[in-house]
């Protein structure tokens, strides 16, 4: 009984583990591969309100993305929030923009499984 659970049971566990979506944190000019693609962040225009501060608006984090895939080779503007994904590829994340600090940024991207 317990070889036929285990038999059952694990290709179930299994495919439950892969319906998770990759993800890749990338600061601007580095690269990353991100399931069938490599990303390079070009570039970032951030413009979403700083923690601990008061603002009128969100705002938005702007990401210029290189995608290649194979030898296509795509360049694509992602947002956060996020706009409608076209690309199979959108940020999921990007780390706090502090009032009066300029950290590098690191932006999450996430594959859409």
């Amino acid at each position: 009984m317990t070889t036929l659970l285990r038999r059952v049971l694990l290709p179930l566990a299994l495919l439950a583990g892969g319906a998770h979506a990759a993800t890749l944190d990338l600061k601007v000019g580095q690269s990353g591969p991100l399931g069938q693609a490599t990303l390079t962040l070009l570039r970032t225009q951030d413009s979403r309100c700083p923690m601990n501060a008061r603002c009128i608006q969100a705002g938005e984090l702007v990401a210029t993305v290189l995608i290649r895939e194979g030898s296509r080779v795509r360049l694509h503007r992602l947002t956060l929030p996020n706009a409608a994904a076209t690309t199979g590829v959108h940020i999921s994340g990007a780390t706090a923009n502090m009032a009066g600090q300029h950290l590098p940024l690191t932006v999450t991207f996430s594959d859409t499984r």
